[in-house]
């Protein structure tokens, strides 16, 4: 398949992940570009709950207990919300027709701009990434397949027989699982889809209700923020080429629109557009979503928000010393003096966070190099976006020059701050700041694009401000008035079209190399043979069979694309059983050696796939076999796989 047969199937994924959750915005009051925009937060809220709950009844997973959970909310709160309209707040006033229109506008050059980087960068919607983590993720997917349990409380045991439950962001996995049952495509297919979705779709959405907030209903913040959503290479580009962080993905692109509804709870809101109240009936379900879509982002939503707190609980103080309401004010500032001491003691002295706080990951250049980066969008070693950065540092003096958006510069240095030092400061005290992110410094630098599109946006209004204002004063159109209205009028597409001439559409060919790195095109880990092979393993052996392999060859992926089972589906063997280690030492010799094939009957071990020779290592009983007690069946590449015919039962 290609990318324009797979045209409908990525219209329908951007559908799903919007349209379900748009009664239930409706209800809650919330108008047409607001609606939308929240839409996707409670899509990912109501599938994974549904997901837990349907583990822990036993329901197995697929579209229709969903379905089932999003019909029986949407009437509750339409027979709650309906008898008592007269009596609850008027529904948010939706912006007005151009509003929408210059936000679909700016929405539909993101989309177009990122398509062409998709098509530059991925071949087709089934081929395969080609990263540490990326067996993991479709593993999780074919798992959930394969078990029907789609719980965040399953995930984690994948591969690890016995293993005690525990949480795993498995958000991004629901979704991708629904994805592949509703359209009947494959694992990576879906994978790919949903991925670039969330990255054209929901994180663009985000943005230009962040802009909403921020702006109120202006024609031209709106519509230039869903331009430049997609400009940042941080974000969300670095996403879809490394790690893979799929799930920091989905995470991290919800949470523009979790900061747009905080400063309505902050009432910190430009002509707001949620409404506090509905602000606050919102917040349970954006923990839900951004929590179970990936921690980190709750954190990194945390550090952002930072600002607009601090600011919230201040003026919330103020108004109430002024009016005489001094214990009622000191409590309002309570959490402002007692915040650094909370944290010291919950982050550093309880130890909660220990297994992440002592991840290291060290600095690899210098502090200054490392802000420099960050100011330029070169994180991480990549390419400059000179052009953007200038516009990001008019946005920050002019919002620090407006008392009202100061916090927006505040929030920017910390993700700026956090990034440099994790790249650039070295020792073990940095991660009490930067260890919740692993103290990566890629994690950190996707934080950034979250108060850089606002400040890029601003920054691009202050130029066309300039450019109107020198216009408007030029002598030489003095006497022209109706030539000096037209080439103010002029001045936004004029500079909007130089930024993208001098950008390159936006830094395209550096996006484009950011996503390239998890997609080789030279010396793939797999080939077009072994692949191939690995999708007829479906065929060959018969199901609830375990396959037998090594996870450092690509063969992981077996289970994605034939939904087999494989021993090892995943790269992390800090968590392999007793009985893991013994096959992969041992497996070779099970025509001599009765506990191997004792271990492969008890876990239906019953097909070795390999490509490898004896090495001297942990892996040795997973190569070619030479004795007996083995039978080839098939053959792709380099790949051999082989019937374990000694631990077959004897006939009779």
């Amino acid at each position: 398949m290609d990318w324009l047969a797979a045209i409908p199937a990525v219209l329908l994924c951007a559908s799903l992940l919007v349209l379900p959750g748009l009664p239930i915005t409706y209800l809650l009051g919330l108008r047409r570009l607001t609606a939308v925009a929240l839409a996707p937060v409670v899509v990912v809220a109501v599938v994974v709950l549904t997901a837990m709950a349907a583990s822990k009844l036993g329901i197995a997973w697929s579209p229709l207990p969903v379905l089932g959970v999003f019909a029986g909310l949407t009437v509750v709160i339409a027979c709650v919300v309906i008898p008592l309209r007269k009596r609850l707040p008027r529904p948010a006033a939706g912006d007005g027709w151009p509003v929408v229109g210059a936000s679909v506008l700016g929405l539909a050059g993101a989309a177009l701009l990122g398509a062409l980087t998709v098509r530059l960068s991925i071949r087709g919607p089934e081929e395969l990434i080609q990263t540490e983590d990326s067996a993991f993720h479709y593993n999780a997917i074919a798992n959930i397949l394969n078990t029907g349990d789609a719980s965040t409380l399953m995930i984690d045991t994948l591969g690890v027989p016995g293993r005690a439950h525990g949480f795993y962001p498995a958000a991004w996995h629901d979704l991708a699982s629904l994805f592949v049952m509703i359209t009947g495509g494959s694992v990576p297919a879906a994978a790919n889809i949903l991925s670039i979705s969330i990255a054209l779709v929901i994180w663009p959405l985000g943005c230009v209700l962040l802009m909403r907030q921020l702006a109120g209903p202006s024609r031209t913040a709106l519509g230039l923020a869903g331009l430049m959503s997609i400009a940042f290479g941080a974000f969300p580009w670095e996403m879809l080429g490394w790690g893979i962080l799929w799930p920091n993905l989905l995470g991290l692109s919800l949470v523009p629109a979790a900061l747009a509804a905080l400063l309505s709870v902050a009432k910190l809101a430009t002509e707001d557009a949620i409404g506090r109240g509905r602000a606050w009936l919102l917040v349970p379900m954006f923990g839900v979503a951004v929590t179970i879509a990936h921690p980190n982002a709750v954190i990194s939503l945390a550090a952002v928000a930072v600002p607009v707190v601090f600011v919230g609980f201040a003026r919330a103080s103020i108004r109430r010393y002024r009016a005489g309401r001094r214990g009622t004010a000191a409590l309002m500032a309570a959490p402002i003096v007692l915040a650094a001491p909370a944290y010291w003691l919950v982050v550093v002295e309880s130890g909660l966070f220990a297994g992440t706080m002592n991840a290291e990951s060290p600095p690899f250049e210098s502090p200054s190099h490392a802000l420099g980066e960050a100011l330029t969008g070169a994180t991480n070693g990549r390419g400059a976006g000179w052009v953007l950065a200038v516009l990001v540092i008019i946005g920050a003096v002019s919002c620090f020059r407006q008392r009202f958006r100061r916090w927006l510069v505040a929030s920017h240095a910390i993700s700026v701050g956090l990034y440099v030092l994790a790249a650039g400061v070295p020792g073990a005290g940095r991660r009490v700041f930067t260890g919740f992110w692993y103290t990566d410094s890629h994690r950190l630098a996707a934080m950034i694009p979250i108060t850089g599109v606002p400040l890029a946006v601003i920054g691009t209004i202050a130029v066309v401000a300039a450019v109107r204002s020198w216009l408007s004063s030029a002598s030489f159109l003095e006497h022209r008035r109706v030539m000096a209205a037209r080439a103010s009028a002029a001045a936004l597409p004029v500079v909007v079209v130089l930024a993208l001439v001098a950008t390159g559409g936006l830094n395209l060919l550096d996006h484009r190399n950011r996503v390239l790195s998890a997609y080789p095109k030279v010396d793939p880990l797999v080939s077009q043979e072994e692949h191939a092979l690995f999708e007829r393993i479906g065929e060959r052996t018969e199901p609830g069979t375990i396959v037998a392999q090594m996870p450092y060859n690509g063969s992981p992926v077996v289970m994605a694309l034939s939904g087999r089972q494989v021993l090892f589906p995943q790269l992390n063997i800090g968590r392999l059983t007793a009985d893991q280690i013994y096959l992969a030492r041992n497996l070779s010799k099970a025509a001599t050696d009765p506990r191997v094939c004792e271990i492969a009957g008890r876990l239906n071990v019953r097909y070795l796939l390999t490509n490898d020779i004896p090495r001297g290592n942990l892996w040795d009983g997973l190569t070619y076999p030479t004795g007996e007690g083995f039978r080839q069946i098939d053959q792709g590449g380099t790949f051999k796989l082989y019937r374990i015919t000694a631990c077959d039962a004897p006939a009779g």
